[in-house]
């Protein structure tokens, strides 16, 4: 039995915890689901949406489908109503159909800085249905460089796609000249796509960290599964506070009183791990 970590905790600790300093902070992915004019169109849904990618110092975006490309700034104005600053990278439209994806991150100016430019994957036999987008982030106050990987497999090559994954982190470490390096999004890694048995074959501990372990539910579906994944560099592990969870937007106050349905946000819960700013040794 998979069990869900529920969003109380997290609100709890990012609330009393990393508000007052700048000692750790808050890394989240978050797949949503379809996310593009209709969603953007909706002034309840994109301010719920919003509300959930604040608690957050900076976030992994997945499935966003817009051929304009215009929703998700409608998304950035309304989380910048609520406060403090975020900025946003975009990358390009992935896909080989016409339904086209983009990934995105987000994360608060006063923290972070992005160092370099970012890259996607150049997938020269095309492997990849949408290939890994990287981008390298350094804390404003504190010692921690890292890149980040943002990834949504193509459910029906899961298998084939997640095994190809270390062979992007070794390509990112090697790009940007820093080892610490984080993969996170909806690598489908469960279920009928993927054998959760074969995740430490093609991520073994000695090299790589696990985040959201095998046991963590990060879909509104009935049937538990652990979709959504954070794994990096074992190196990353100094780094780490060992804090992760599945934040469960169907029991925020908020959602709640707009008496939305978890599905009018998405069908993936937004996964988060909590990370030390000053540890890193690199």
């Amino acid at each position: 039995m998979k069990r869900k970590i529920v969003s109380s905790f997290l609100l709890i600790f990012v609330c009393t915890t990393l508000v007052f300093s700048q000692e750790r902070f808050s890394l989240a992915s978050f797949n949503i689901q379809v996310f593009g004019q209709s969603k953007a169109s909706k002034p309840d849904i994109i301010s719920e949406i919003a509300s959930i990618i604040r608690y957050f110092d900076l976030i992994a975006i997945q499935e966003i489908r817009d051929k304009d490309e215009t929703a998700i700034h409608v998304l950035m104005d309304a989380i910048n109503s609520g406060g403090e600053e975020y900025a946003l990278i975009v990358g390009p439209r992935l896909g080989r159909t016409n339904s086209k994806e983009q990934y995105a991150f987000m994360y608060k100016t006063s923290m972070f800085q992005s160092v370099g430019n970012p890259l996607t994957w150049v997938d020269e036999n095309d492997l990849f249905e949408r290939e890994p987008f990287l981008c390298m982030f350094q804390m404003k106050e504190g010692n921690f460089d890292f890149v980040l990987m943002n990834i949504h497999t193509k459910p029906d090559d899961a298998n084939n796609e997640i095994v190809l994954l270390p062979q992007v982190i070794e390509f990112a470490s090697k790009v940007f000249n820093e080892p610490d390096v984080l993969c996170l999004g909806d690598w489908n890694a469960d279920g009928a796509y993927f054998k959760e048995s074969d995740y430490a074959i093609v991520f073994p501990d000695e090299k790589y960290l696990w985040i959201i372990p095998n046991e963590a539910d990060t879909t509104i579906a009935e049937k538990s599964n652990t979709y959504d994944r954070m794994a990096g560099t074992i190196s990353m592990q100094e780094d780490w506070t060992g804090d992760w969870g599945v934040l469960r937007f169907d029991e925020l106050p908020s959602f709640i009183i707009k008496g939305l349905k978890p599905q009018n946000i998405s069908d993936h819960y937004p996964v988060w791990a909590v990370f030390n700013s000053f540890n890193d040794l690199d």
